[in-house]
Formats: C-alpha cells, structure tokens, sequence
C-alpha cells in the first residue's frame, strides 16, 4: 500500500542516507595535511594587480634605461643658416670603448628648396654614409684628380664630382671621398637627407663607393608583415629600410651590433617604449627587445645585425 502523499511521516529512503564523508579523514590526506605537506616551501600569495604592474613597470624603465632614445623634439640644433638647419641625434662619447657597429655622429639636416650644406674635410678615419629621407639632393665631392669621374656621377667643369638623390637612395661614400669636401644642395621640394659617419675600413668591399637606389624590386619578403630592403652591408652588419603592416611582429631577438632605428613614417613600440616619426633609438651591442610591434605599420631606417639573432 502506498503512503499516502499528504501525509508529513518521513520516507522509508530518507533512512538510507548517510552523512557525508569527511574529505581529510583518510590515512593519506591527513598525511598530505601534515608532516609530508612541511616537506614543501608554501606557494606565496598571488600578488595583486598594483603590485604586477608596479613591477612590469621597473622593469619596462629598466630596459628602457639601457638604451639611447632620442626624441623628435630633443635633438640638438648643431648648425643653422639661411634654409638650413642641421640637429645631432647621436654622438659618441669618444672616453668610453667603442662597441661593435657604434657610429661616430649621426645628424639630420632639413634644407629649403636650393638651400646648400656644406661639409669641410672629414678625418682619415672616419666615412659618411648618406640617406635621402624626403625631397630631391644634389651631393657634390672636390674629385680625385686623377680619375676626373667617379663611378656614380661625373666631374663638373669646377672639378667636382655630383650625384643626385631622389627619396629613400642610399649612398656610402668611400674613404677618399669622405676626407674630401662635400656640399648637399636641396631640390626644388626641398630635402630632409640623415648623414651617419663611422669607422671606415681601410680596405675590402666595404671601403669603395656603394649608391642603393629604391626601386620595388629591391624589397624581399622577411617575415609575415614584414618587408625589408638591403641598402648596404659589411660582414654581419648592415644598413636596411624595414617596411612593416599594421599588425606586424618582431618576437625576442639580441643585438650583437648597435642597433639604430630612425623612424621615418608610423610609429611602433619597442618593448614597451613608442617610436613615432622623426624619433630615434639605438640598442647597444648586448641588449636585446623583448618584442617590436606596431598598430599603424611603420617604415624605419636601421643599421645593425643583418640577420637578427631571435632567442
């Protein structure tokens, strides 16, 4: 006969059921909770969100701190005349030793249209290195005497050899060249050109003349997003344009040489510091980035390891 459902006395499986097991009873939990748990150091507490970021933070400033950035607005006025101003973004500092792929000077000189900048002679030991970044250039070196004409320009009637310069050309003078005088004299756009001096060998491929035209074709396929055209190099070390998209990454990666970085369109984070146009950055030998994005996709001028040392 079935209870009848009204009724409040309590159901025959209410009397079945058994209280629940204590889960730290057993011989190997209470084990666990005891002697052999003193065996390991305790896990520290999770630190909070204030304490994370305060010490992403020191070492975001550490890193940062281990590099020479230079800023649009900061660089050094070194030189001004009528349609001419000349800034320094880096200059050695001639007491300390000098790291693999350090330059010597590098400056960036904005001429008006027809404006003229004139170079005394250099030291022996130095050579220049010239990038055109906007506008149109003439460069123009007192000749060798004794060859009348040099491989990229011929020698005026004034004994001067000329070599024009539209946007993004490269060209490496030689050693003779830079000892000699030179003038940069703007186009009718005016000219925005980044004059870079170093070491100069004294003798193999690297000490001749060397002109890098831009040109389509010139840029190969680096990685995803990535394009990057080769303008010069010396052994492991060279100097390159890098054309990244938006989106674009570069993951953990050494420095064996200086690593220079002007950024000429865009912007981009290395680790957690923003380049934007016109700003500088130079990672010296040793050093390393973490990461190198971008969000708006970025054209940089970089001279360093030609083949980056990833960890």
């Amino acid at each position: 006969m079935n209870p009848d459902p009204r009724s409040d006395a309590p159901l025959a499986v209410a009397q079945r059921i058994q209280p629940a097991p204590d889960p730290l009873a057993d011989e190997s939990t209470a084990l666990l909770a005891g002697t052999l748990a003193q065996a390991w150091p305790q896990a520290p507490a999770p630190a909070g969100l204030r304490d994370r970021l305060v010490r992403r933070a020191a070492h975001s400033a550490r890193r940062i701190a281990a590099m020479v950035n230079v800023r649009q607005r900061d660089r050094e006025l070194v030189e001004s005349a009528a349609g001419l101003r000349v800034q320094r973004i880096y200059l050695r500092d001639d007491a300390s030793p000098l790291r693999p792929g350090e330059p010597q000077q590098v400056r960036l000189a904005q001429l008006q249209p027809g404006a003229v900048w004139h170079l005394a002679a250099g030291p022996v030991e130095l050579g220049r290195e010239w990038l055109l970044v906007q506008g149109s250039a003439e460069l123009s070196t007192l000749a060798d005497g004794s060859t009348g004409t040099s491989a990229h320009g011929a020698s005026g009637d004034d004994g001067r050899e000329r070599l024009h310069l539209a946007p993004l050309d490269y060209h490496v003078q030689s050693g003779a060249a830079s000892r000699r005088p030179a003038s940069l004299c703007a186009g009718e756009q005016g000219a925005l050109v980044m004059l870079r001096e170093r070491a100069w060998p004294t003798h193999g491929p690297a000490a001749a003349s060397v002109t890098a035209r831009e040109s389509p074709a010139a840029w190969d396929d680096y990685a995803p997003l990535i394009r990057r055209r080769v303008l010069w190099r010396d052994g492991p070390m060279a100097a390159m344009l890098w054309l990244a998209e938006p989106g674009a990454c570069v993951p953990h990666h050494e420095h064996g040489h200086d690593e220079e970085c002007l950024m000429l369109r865009g912007d981009l984070f290395q680790d957690d510091y923003l380049l934007q146009e016109g700003d500088y950055q130079l990672a010296p030998s040793g050093s390393a980035h973490e990461t190198v994005t971008t969000d708006t996709g970025a054209l940089i001028y970089a001279h360093g390891d030609l083949d980056m040392r990833f960890v």
